[in-house]
């Protein structure tokens, strides 16, 4: 299904392209600072005297040998910084999907405020009458427990993470071997758990995924009228645009169909939105 790049879903977008390439960014950071290093191996001096003018190097005050086996190891970190972040972005877009659909009152007022991220994607499904991909969804949840078991479980592998990979549909262990060279389908209770590049990649890959399905279930669960009052929303508060304005339908149509046409608002919709706005 096409997406409505609403207002609120292209800034979600911005932040997630934005939190890709600052992850790749510091991973190919750790990888060139690596290389460069190679070029004083076996210098007993620190890194400080070496490079004085690097901004906060003197909080790696480090010779470039023991400095090299900290950024060789770099992904495993960056990893299990970025898997969290990644899932953090996911988890408030969420959150204003269900602001969304109180506002169409498809659910409760406080379910938004009231949800997490183990509990979203039901909610969603369910007052849209549709179903996530059983593979992304399984994925995502896996990921979840995964950072659960970092932050609260010293990194070890709990019970919950066990039984949630033991569910795991089939094809789910092939596509997350696919972008992941490791994969939590053995890890027993009490094992570590690892994150790496692949987790990162498989963090973004899978919450665009499942994003994109719940763009498609908002269009098919929303009000038309709450969609155009979106749109004169958006027309107001970053075109600077009043309702009343003579030129509102003309940017409305414009805002109508560059992002939000596969719902193909009518000018007669748009029109009333206006009115009602005014």
């Amino acid at each position: 299904m096409a997406v409505v790049r609403y207002a609120l879903y292209r800034a979600y977008e911005a932040d997630r392209v934005e939190a890709s390439n600052a992850m790749m960014a510091l991973l190919a950071g750790a990888q060139l600072a690596s290389h460069l290093l190679k070029l004083t191996e076996g210098s007993s001096r620190l890194l400080p005297e070496v490079f004085p003018s690097v901004a906060h190097i003197r909080r790696f005050n480090l010779t470039s040998e023991a400095a090299n086996e900290i950024l060789s190891s770099a992904e495993t970190h960056l990893g299990a910084m970025g898997v969290p972040y990644a899932l953090a972005i996911h988890e408030d877009y969420l959150k204003s999907a269900l602001s969304l659909l109180e506002r169409g009152g498809v659910v409760r007022r406080g379910t938004a405020e009231r949800s997490k991220l183990a509990t979203q994607h039901r909610l969603i499904a369910e007052a849209s009458g549709t179903s996530f991909d059983v593979t992304s969804l399984a994925q995502l949840e896996t990921l979840r427990h995964m950072r659960n078991c970092l932050v609260h479980a010293g990194g070890r592998a709990s019970s919950a993470l066990v039984s949630q990979v033991a569910t795991w549909p089939d094809g789910t262990e092939a596509a997350w071997s696919k972008l992941s060279a490791s994969s939590p389908a053995h890890l027993a209770v009490g094992d570590p758990v690892e994150f790496a590049h692949g987790e990162m990649i498989l963090a973004l890959a899978v919450t665009k995924v499942l994003d994109r399905e719940v763009n498609g279930m908002l269009q098919g669960c929303l009000p038309r009228d709450l969609w155009c009052d979106i749109l004169v929303d958006e027309l107001r508060d970053s075109n600077r645009t009043s309702p009343r304005a003579p030129d509102a339908l003309r940017k409305a149509r414009g805002i109508a169909r560059h992002h939000y046409g596969p719902l193909g608002l009518t000018e007669a919709e748009l029109r009333s939105a206006l009115n009602r706005a005014s």
